[in-house]
Order: C-alpha cells, then structure tokens, then sequence
C-alpha cells in the first residue's frame, strides 16, 4: 500500500512538472519575439497597421535630423 502511494504521488508530480512545461512553451510561442532594444538614437512611436491593429514601431533618428522634442540646438539662450 506504501509503495502505491509513492508512486501516486511521483506520477501526480511528474504530470504537475510536464504541464508547467508544457504551459510556458505554450506562452512564450504566443508572445512572439520580443521587441527591439531601445538605444537613445530614435523613439517608439504608435502607428495603426493597414488590418486596423495599433502597435509600437521603433523610428530610428537619422544623422543631423532631430525631432523638436530631441532637438540638442533647440534651447535659448540667457542674455547677459
């Protein structure tokens, strides 16, 4: 009677660890890549994709363009 009830509880286990697996495989198949790094030479922007679907897309800053809100030479200067 012992023996069946370690078994028991090995085979509850055992079944408890697969589907833990099981379920993170599952998750992180439906959570797809993940998104690029963010680097300080460009912002996320919200954009509607053509299916109607809003998502973040990464905008790169290309060399000597800024944005207004990045804009290193657009600060006033204080008269002396």
């Amino acid at each position: 009677m012992t023996d069946f009830l370690i078994g028991a509880a090995f085979a509850t286990l055992l079944a408890l660890a697969l589907a833990t697996v099981i379920t993170g495989v599952i998750t992180a198949l439906k959570v797809g890549p993940p998104p690029p790094p963010i680097t300080r030479h460009g912002r996320w922007e919200l954009r509607t994709s053509p299916d109607g679907t809003p998502e973040y897309t990464w905008i790169a800053r290309q060399a000597r363009h800024f944005s207004p809100e990045t804009n290193p030479y657009n600060h006033r200067r204080i008269p002396r």
